[in-house]
């Protein structure tokens, strides 16, 4: 099942076809800054080539639905039924909470959806959701064909011959593609042959396809390739598919032994391409008991077993706070070996599945964090603390039907509130011994030149340890550092003390709901005006769809991530759900800083306001008297006057002479909030900084001019490394593009020419772009050959 949380960036590295091509249908769920999420996926596909692929697809993705003739058990129907999918009108066929349907649309091009007034009649209904949802596409804004899917770089970038024999033999093999292992493929130029092999019987592949589905298996072989079959089965499996049946085979599967250990190991591999298996395995095998069987290869040996760890797992609740931890870890031993059976794989052992973050929270989770002063605990959270904040998130995020979730989410509490409560004390008594007042450890930041600051609101420590893994994935050189929130936790204080106008801002401004004004014009400090002030100090503020250049800045520039920016008022508005949503934010921040370096950017700092508390269940309230102060939020208020209310308070970063009331331990001001900040705790205090860079150092370049002579370009490039290249691409992303006779080095004058090698380019679009050592793209800028200068 697509979903936010279950993939990462595309990488159409292994796998089958169908697996890659699930993943790039995860990209395109991908939402720009500033957008809404999409209201489905379409899927063009003018030529049907994809349609031998559907059926497979459909086990894996229960939210794809297919145009073409009324048939609900394969999810397929008219363009009225699709928009009636896509509006979750109907309950009996909507797609699971969370996820985005996917629109197969056999028949139907991109072209005929843009279109509008001239698309045909009967697809019109489906013009809007292009706006609403995404199109599934390559780059260029053409419908993936299989061919381009599977040569492109953007896919699966194999290569394959391009004459007329061998894409017929790649679509005749299609279905038998989907099922190939793609690392198979790759090393060597596969031509016509290549795929006419894939159709030469493979015993086990043919054994598998025949128990999932034998009436659909038998209609697609003629007599003599069924007999032929019916001889290898009797030969290498000692079965006759006629005489013994499906059935048979399925507890000769169970049973193993001899060549059916050979079997198991291939459906192992790839279950979901097998769907009538699992079926097969729930049947009794004729004159067998369960006795005979591994327990591995039975799916009622794990019901049992999951049903019996729920059991446990619900029992866990009411123990103490250590033997609770003990318990858990005592299950693992038990239950864990459970993720490596088959049934895992197809999404069937949910607690087994969950109990993998529950024992890190458990192990993590007996140890609270401590030290000896603000400064020593701060370091402690950021050097592993925070780990047991990322298994609660994982425990939370691991499950997805409700009643499993639930379950899940009260062992959660019952294993991280206590940590999470008694490490908050501590913390809030080492900062009340100083005073209440964190102003000298909160610092603010300078602009620095050629460095690109990405602003990330509630971007909580565990989650910049997230993003870590994710850049290094990446191949990039990754920094994570910790600093310190200011008090209270909230944007209107926090955010203006990591902007570049941080020093613009009056230190003694008095306001009761947290917001600092300028010291200047005395004007408070919304996002409009920190906009103003960070331009004026010669700080470029970028646009979403902008990366900039550190060539055209004076002090490098500031760009804020808005889907994360929102993370905020997910959390208010998703409460304990926000779980779900954390990875796919990660990966928008992920895919921007990409952007930026790409850009040529040598560095890029992420940071951040305040982090957060999260308990599913909700976070205990206490009670703060309204009289006592001037403004209330979950986790801190203004405390009015000389009032002196029954909780910790503290003093407000931007004026000493303003006190604010937070609660004790992680306690809210109101009731029901599973989801806050503003208070102190480490959670909230102790946030990520995150400096990223280029791995092999900091190389930078920006064009500085392009003039054409004819048909040779001559480049321009302001840059500190004389190594870097310049090529002239049709399309900027794709090497194989280049139309110069080569490429060039600028040398130590910055400046190259570039030879056109074919006349036949003058007058298209071209894209000029340089190149580090290694070959990633710093800079671009679009030309069109031969243009006069």
């Amino acid at each position: 099942m697509i979903s936010g949380t279950q993939r990462g960036s595309v990488r159409l590295q292994s796998g089958t076809l169908l697996d890659s091509v699930e993943v790039s249908l995860q990209a395109a769920l991908r939402t720009p800054e500033g957008t809404a999420e999409p209201v489905a996926v379409l899927w063009t596909d003018a030529d049907g080539q994809w349609k031998p692929l559907i059926a497979g697809l459909r086990t894996t993705l229960p939210h794809l639905f297919a145009l073409g003739p009324y048939n609900p058990s394969t999810r397929t129907g008219p363009v009225i039924w699709l928009k009636c999918i896509v509006a979750r009108s109907l309950p009996d066929m909507a797609p699971p909470t969370g996820t985005t349907p996917i629109l197969y649309l056999p028949g139907v091009s991109r072209q005929d959806l843009r279109a509008a007034e001239d698309c045909p009649a009967a697809l019109q209904p489906l013009v809007e959701l292009q706006y609403r949802g995404r199109v599934w596409h390559q780059s260029n804004g053409r419908d993936w064909s299989v061919e381009a899917f599977l040569v492109s770089k953007e896919g699966l970038g194999l290569d394959i011959a391009q004459d007329l024999r061998t894409r017929e033999a790649m679509v005749r093999a299609l279905p038998l593609l989907a099922e190939t292992p793609i690392d198979s493929l790759r090393g060597r130029r596969l031509e016509a042959d290549d795929f006419d092999k894939l159709a030469v019987s493979d015993p086990v592949r043919d054994l598998l396809r025949w128990m999932s589905n034998p009436e659909l298996f038998e209609k697609g072989l003629d007599a003599g390739r069924w007999q032929a079959f019916r001889s290898i089965c009797r030969s290498e499996f000692g079965l006759d598919p006629d005489e013994a049946g499906a059935s048979a085979a399925g507890g000769a599967l169970a049973t193993g032994g001899t060549r059916w250990d050979d079997v198991w190991q291939r459906f192992s591999e790839a279950p979901r391409l097998y769907p009538g298996i699992p079926m097969l395995l729930r049947e009794p095998a004729d004159g067998q008991g369960k006795l005979a069987f591994d327990p591995s290869r039975r799916p009622e040996a794990n019901d049992e077993a999951e049903e019996r760890l729920r059991r446990e797992l619900e029992q866990v609740v009411g123990l103490p706070h250590r033997d609770a931890c003990e318990r858990i870890l005592a299950l693992e031993t038990e239950h864990g070996l459970r993720r490596e059976w088959v049934w895992a794989q197809l999404g069937e052992s949910s607690f087994a599945t969950a109990l993998e973050p529950l024992t890190r929270l458990a192990s993590l989770a007996k140890v609270f964090v401590g030290g000896a002063s603000v400064e020593s605990m701060a370091e402690a959270y950021a050097a592993a603390g925070w780990q047991c904040d990322r298994a609660a998130l994982d425990a939370l995020a691991s499950t997805k039907a409700d009643s499993e979730s639930a379950v899940i989410a009260k062992v959660v509490r019952a294993l991280y509130e206590p940590w999470l409560d008694a490490s908050a004390r501590l913390f809030q008594d080492l900062v009340a011994r100083r005073g209440g007042d964190l102003r000298a450890l909160a610092t603010g930041l300078a602009p620095e030149k050629e460095t690109c600051l990405v602003f990330a609101d509630g971007l909580r420590f565990d989650v910049g340890g997230l993003l870590k893994e994710k850049l290094e994935s990446r191949g990039l050189l990754v920094r994570l550092s910790h600093r310190i929130a200011p008090l209270p936790t909230v944007t209107a204080t926090a955010k203006p003390l990591v902007s570049p106008a941080c020093e613009a801002v009056d230190a003694s401004s008095p306001d009761d709901d947290f917001t600092p004004v300028l010291g200047e014009n005395k004007q408070r400090v919304s996002a409009a005006v920190l906009r103003q002030e960070i331009l004026r100090r010669g700080v470029a503020i970028l646009e979403p769809d902008e990366a900039g250049s550190p060539a055209r800045s004076e002090a490098g520039a500031w760009v804020e991530v808005g889907r994360l920016d929102t993370l905020d008022t997910l959390g208010h508005k998703l409460q304990a759900r926000l779980v779900q949503q954390i990875e796919s934010h990660a990966e928008r921040i992920v895919e921007r800083v990409a952007a930026l370096l790409e850009a040529g950017w040598p560095k890029v700092r992420i940071v951040t306001d305040h982090g957060w508390l999260l308990l599913p269940g909700g976070l205990p309230k206490v009670e703060l008297p309204t009289s006592l102060v001037a403004t209330k939020w979950a986790r801190c208020a203004a405390v009015r006057g000389d009032s002196a209310p029954a909780v910790p308070t503290y003093v407000w970063h931007w004026n000493t002479f303003t006190r604010i009331a937070c609660p004790p331990g992680i306690a809210c001001f109101r009731a029901g909030n599973e989801y806050a900040h503003g208070g102190v705790s480490l959670q909230e205090c102790v946030v990520p900084d995150i400096i990223v860079e280029r791995a092999g150092g900091g190389t930078a370049a920006t064009i500085a001019s392009i003039q054409w002579r004819g048909m040779r370009c001559r480049v321009s490039v302001r840059t500190n490394n004389p190594a870097v290249r310049v090529d002239l691409r049709l399309n900027w992303k794709q090497p194989a593009t280049s139309i110069v006779a080569s490429i060039k080095e600028v040398g130590a004058e910055g400046e190259t020419s570039l030879a056109v090698s074919d006349d036949a380019h003058e007058g298209a679009a071209a894209m000029v772009v340089v190149l580090d050592p290694a070959g990633n793209v710093l800079d671009k800028r679009t030309t069109s050959v031969g243009q006069v200068s």
